[in-house]
């Protein structure tokens, strides 16, 4: 760390270049002290035993000169140590410690009047660079004198002689280490350096398919099997992550798209609902006037039946819409003829295409085709498709339509000279609201929802739709094919090869007027209520209102009613509940309850039928099926007492 309080920054070579260096060093230090301590031992040891050795050869030779009191004989064997040259002065000492014999090179110190008894313990003292050595002479293991000598030793010398030569031996070795092991950290620090450049390729380049070579040591082939791995697991992840961020911009743009589409659809909804208010709103005025003549008010009775017919058929087209989203559909298959149900259809569109000056044409096939389906959503196949068809063809313009069959399919084609279809827009025309001309031109075009679901009931008869166009203003070929079935396999019975209907039989019109009936309705829409027990009136019932469910099943206890006509959604008590407690009641046993409610699904339809209900009818409920219901009523119930 520096002053600062910033990390001092470092290589690892350096790191471990200068922590080689430095083990060297301490090793060859340690040795080198170690040899020289070992040196200085051996000589003083080596030197200490040479002058034992002459100093006993003196003392064995000089015994008998001292016993026999013969200076002469000992002196001439101290001058025996004039060959050496280490030896400065000698003397051999009585046993009373006076001097004997005696030699001493010139220019020495005198010779010590006695020799010390110390000397004489350890028998050899070094001293700078001399040594004293007191050598006991034994007679017949009596000491009968002493040897002493003084020499010098050149024991530093030698020293100083091995420690240059172990410093050169320490700085050659720091050398040759230096150059292996630079070598060697190069060696290793190769893979990590090609770890490091690949790293920062990967992050600079975003190059994940990177990879770091292998190496030959294990231990390091360890770290860069682990680097690889790792690399491939983050190219892995981020090959995931890519793949989410691109499915969750596709939601993204997808989630935009439906929002964008269901603005449009929002706003398509309220044109197409505002449309047939309009005309119903200006014939309603036109009913109020009191002046107004009975043709002209019947002029507006028609009015207000056509556009409440077009709203409910656009209510019922988003509901099959969303009962085939969720499965919810219910098909009555039975044997079809398919060419009566396609005449049938293009004579009903017949008045739609004069009105409009064009040409409706139906090519029959000269044969029957009989196939396996429900008669009424083939028929809304095709009514969806000419009612396209008259819509975007131009005064003057031509449709046709044809049969043809093979093997096992049968092919249904609607072809018009209209406004046609952009190659672009093909791919998708059967998709939810989209539609081919959204200009302000176009005037009431729909929902969109035609073609999409006249695709999915198709698909629900095991067939397929397609269409061709040329192009703009080159007109549009629809292509409706449905498998074709044996006779002996065609079912018997009107029942879904996958769901069945719950709903109860749909009551026929009314043929003749019911005889008159005690009758109660219940709804909390008073407007409904009111107008349906007019209505009912008029046809010479005994009606009792109410709006709510709690004040049903009280008039119903004071006064039972042949017929219950009952909305399901009500205060205080709903429609099921009501029904499950008027079953429960004896007296009520034989009145027949009627749902009537905007819940139309298969669903509801079940539900009405365990609650107790008789019949379910779905609002706005036709008058002259609501007459036929109360007709058959009449027929299989005995006239009531009239009512206390």
């Amino acid at each position: 760390m520096k002053r600062d309080g910033t990390m001092k920054l470092t290589t690892l070579q350096s790191q471990l270049t200068r922590a080689s260096l430095l083990t060297t060093f301490l090793v060859l230090l340690v040795c080198s002290a170690a040899l020289l301590t070992y040196e200085y031992i051996t000589s003083r040891s080596n030197w200490a035993a040479e002058m034992r050795t002459q100093a006993d050869f003196i003392a064995h030779n000089s015994a008998a000169a001292l016993v026999f009191n013969d200076p002469r004989a000992a002196q001439e064997n101290l001058s025996l140590l004039h060959l050496q040259q280490r030896i400065h002065t000698a003397a051999i000492y009585d046993k009373d410690g006076r001097v004997f014999a005696f030699f001493r090179a010139q220019g020495q110190e005198p010779l010590p009047s006695t020799v010390d008894p110390a000397l004489l313990r350890a028998g050899v003292v070094f001293s700078g660079s001399s040594m004293t050595l007191a050598y006991p002479i034994r007679h017949e293991d009596e000491r009968v004198g002493t040897v002493y000598i003084e020499g010098g030793h050149d024991m530093l010398g030698r020293i100083a002689t091995y420690g240059l030569i172990l410093i050169a031996v320490m700085s050659m070795g720091l050398g040759i280490a230096v150059l292996f092991f630079n070598r060697l950290l190069r060696r290793v620090a190769r893979p990590l350096d090609e770890m490091t450049q690949v790293a920062q390729e990967v992050m600079t380049k975003r190059a994940w398919g990177l990879r770091a070579r292998e190496t030959e040591y294990q231990d390091i082939g360890v770290l860069v099997n682990a680097f690889n791995n790792m690399l491939a697991e983050v190219q892995a992840r981020t090959s995931e992550l890519e793949v989410e961020m691109a499915e969750r911009v596709r939601a993204e743009q997808g989630l935009r798209q439906a929002d964008r589409r269901k603005d449009e659809f929002l706003a398509t909804l309220a044109h197409e609902l505002r449309n047939p208010l309009a005309p119903m709103t200006t014939a309603l005025a036109l009913i109020r006037r009191e002046k107004s003549p009975p043709e002209v008010r019947e002029k507006s009775m028609a009015i207000l039946q056509r556009q409440l017919a077009q709203l409910v058929r656009l209510i019922d087209d988003l509901l099959d819409v969303s009962r085939v989203s969720t499965g919810k559909l219910s098909l009555r298959i039975e044997r079809v003829e398919l060419v009566d149900l396609l005449r049938g259809t293009v004579e009903m569109f017949q008045g739609l295409a004069g009105d409009k000056g064009l040409s409706l044409s139906f090519e029959e096939p000269g044969i029957t085709v009989p196939l396996a389906g429900d008669a009424a959503r083939l028929a809304q196949v095709f009514s969806n498709l000419l009612t396209n068809a008259c819509r975007y063809t131009p005064l003057g313009g031509r449709i046709a339509v044809s049969v043809s069959c093979t093997d096992d399919m049968v092919e249904v084609a609607v072809q018009d000279s209209g406004l046609g279809i952009e190659p672009a827009l093909q791919h998708r025309i059967f998709d939810l609201f989209e539609q081919g001309d959204k200009s302000l031109e176009r005037g009431s075009a729909g929902l969109g929802i035609g073609l999409t679901l006249a695709r999915q009931l198709v698909q629900l008869h095991g067939g397929e739709i397609t269409v061709y166009s040329a192009g703009r203003n080159k007109g549009s070929r629809f292509m409706v094919r449905l498998p074709l079935e044996p006779v002996d396999r065609l079912p018997s019975s009107p029942t879904s090869p996958t769901t069945s209907s719950a709903s109860s039989p749909e009551p026929r019109p009314a043929a003749s007027a019911a005889r008159p009936m005690r009758l109660l309705v219940a709804d909390d829409n008073v407007d409904f209520a009111t107008s349906l027990a007019e209505l009912l009136r008029g046809l010479g019932h005994t009606v009792e209102v109410v709006h709510d469910g709690a004040a049903a099943l009280a008039a119903a206890k004071r006064h039972p009613p042949e017929v219950a006509l009952l909305d399901i959604g009500m205060p205080h008590l709903n429609g099921y509940e009501l029904a499950r407690k008027l079953r429960a009641e004896r007296d009520l046993d034989a009145t027949l309850l009627v749902a009537i409610t905007g819940w139309g699904q298969a669903r509801d339809r079940e539900e009405a039928m365990r609650a107790g209900f008789d019949h379910h009818l779905t609002k706005p409920v036709d008058p002259a099926v609501l007459g036929g219901l109360l007709a058959n009523a009449a027929e299989r119930q005995p006239e009531a007492p009239p009512a206390l």
